[in-house]
C-alpha cells in the first residue's frame, strides 16, 4: 500500500472542511489520506478517503453502527499514521477521539491542530473540551486563519501558524458558476442564513434587520434550527416569509448547494464569529453576502457591502434588492492559492 505524506482527520459531517483542505493540499503535491465521515464520496485528486468514521444521527444509520464507527473510527486512524507523519486534526468530536489524539501526540506522534475558535466566548466546555486543550498544548502546530486569531491563540500554545480558509471549491464544484448570479427578482427576492441559529452568528439580529428593510422577501434557513413560532410571526406580520431546510441534522451537501444557488443574495449578521465557512461557501459559488462590519466578515466583504448596526444592515439589503452590487473583496480563486502557498509553508516546516 502506498503510504501518504499526510493524514487528515475530519469527523464532521455537515462542514466539509476536511475535504477542501486535502485538496488544497493535494494540490501542492503532498500525498493525502482524509479519515473522514461515511456520507463523503468523492475523493480530490491526489486524496485517499477513508470514509469510516460516523455520521450525523437522523443520516439513515442505526445508534448501534455510529456508536461502533465512533469507537473504532478515531482508532483505526491512529493505527494508520506513523509517529513521523503528521496528523492535522480538523475537528475534535468527544472525549473519546480527544483522548486517543492527546495520547499520540504525548508520545511524540507529529499533531497539526487546526484552532478555528480561539477565542473564550466560542471555548469549548466539558470534558471534550478539557481534552482539546491539552491537545493544542501537545501539538507541534496550532493552525488559526488569520493573524488577529494567531494573537488570541498564542495564550494557549507557543506554536501557531497562520493559513488562509481554504475555498469550498470541492463542494461546489459541479455547480455552474460561469454563469452570472440571477438578478434579484421583482418580488420575493430570497435570502439566505447559513448554519445554527445563535447569538453570535446574529439570529436575535433577524427580526430587526426585517423591520428596517421594509420589504416582502423570503428568509430561507439552512441549519439544523427553525426559526421560533414566535418570531416568524413578527417576521411575517413585516412582509417576510420564513422557509427552513435541514431541520434536526442541517441540510445535506445537495440541499445546502440547491438552497444557496437559488438565493438572491446571504445576510452574514455576524458579531463575534471568528472565521465563517458559510462565507467562503457563499465565496465559492459568487452569491453575493451582506453582514455586519466585524472582524470575521470584513476581509471578505467589502465596505459597501457591511454594516455597522441593524437598522443600517435593514437599509443596506433594501438598497440591494432595488440594485445589486459586487460584495466581495477577492475571488476563490486567489483565495486558494494563498491557502496553498500558506499550507506548503507549514507541511516543509514539519515534514
Amino acid at each position: 500500500m502506498d503510504l501518504s505524506d499526510v493524514v487528515i482527520y475530519d469527523p464532521n459531517w455537515i462542514n466539509p472542511y476536511g475535504l477542501e483542505l486535502s485538496s488544497v493540499i493535494a494540490s501542492c503535491g503532498y500525498r493525502v489520506d482524509l479519515w473522514c465521515v461515511e456520507n463523503r464520496s468523492d475523493a480530490p485528486g491526489g486524496v485517499r478517503l477513508r470514509s469510516r468514521l460516523a455520521i450525523g444521527r437522523g443520516r439513515g444509520a442505526s445508534g448501534r453502527a455510529i456508536l461502533r464507527r465512533r469507537l473504532l473510527g478515531p482508532l483505526e486512524t491512529i493505527c494508520s499514521v506513523r509517529f513521523s507523519q503528521p496528523l492535522i486534526v480538523v475537528w475534535i468530536r468527544d472525549p473519546w477521539d480527544a483522548f486517543l489524539f492527546c495520547a499520540r501526540a504525548l508520545v511524540g506522534g507529529k499533531t497539526i491542530f487546526i484552532h478555528h475558535n480561539p477565542i473564550s466566548a466560542r471555548r469549548r466546555r466539558g470534558l471534550a473540551g478539557g481534552l482539546e486543550r491539552i491537545l493544542l498544548r501537545l501539538s507541534d502546530i496550532s493552525v488559526v486563519h488569520s493573524h488577529r486569531l494567531a494573537t488570541a491563540a498564542a495564550k494557549s500554545t507557543a506554536r501557531v501558524r497562520v493559513a488562509a480558509h481554504p475555498p469550498y471549491r470541492e463542494t461546489t464544484r459541479n455547480v455552474n458558476r460561469s454563469e452570472p448570479h440571477p438578478r434579484i427578482a421583482a418580488e420575493d427576492p430570497v435570502v439566505a442564513f447559513v448554519g445554527a441559529l445563535r447569538a453570535d452568528k446574529g439570529a436575535d439580529e433577524i427580526l430587526p434587520i426585517a423591520v428596517n428593510a421594509a420589504s416582502c422577501w423570503t428568509l430561507r434557513v439552512l441549519g439544523p434550527d427553525a426559526i421560533p413560532t414566535a418570531t416568524a410571526e413578527r417576521l411575517s406580520t413585516n412582509g417576510v416569509n420564513c422557509e427552513h431546510i435541514g431541520s434536526g441534522a442541517g441540510p445535506t451537501d445537495q440541499e445546502l448547494l440547491e438552497g444557496l444557488t437559488t438565493a438572491d443574495v446571504m445576510i452574514a449578521p455576524y458579531n463575534s464569529v471568528t472565521e465563517s465557512g458559510s462565507l467562503h461557501l457563499a465565496l465559492s459559488l459568487n452569491l453575493p453576502v451582506l453582514g455586519y462590519d466585524s472582524d470575521g466578515v470584513r476581509h471578505i466583504i467589502n465596505g459597501d457591502s457591511l454594516a455597522p448596526d441593524a437598522e443600517k444592515f435593514g437599509r443596506l439589503l433594501a438598497a440591494f434588492f432595488e440594485r445589486p452590487w459586487p460584495t466581495y473583496t477577492r475571488q476563490a480563486t486567489e483565495l486558494h492559492d494563498k491557502c496553498a502557498e500558506d499550507w506548503k509553508g507549514i507541511l516543509n516546516g514539519i515534514l
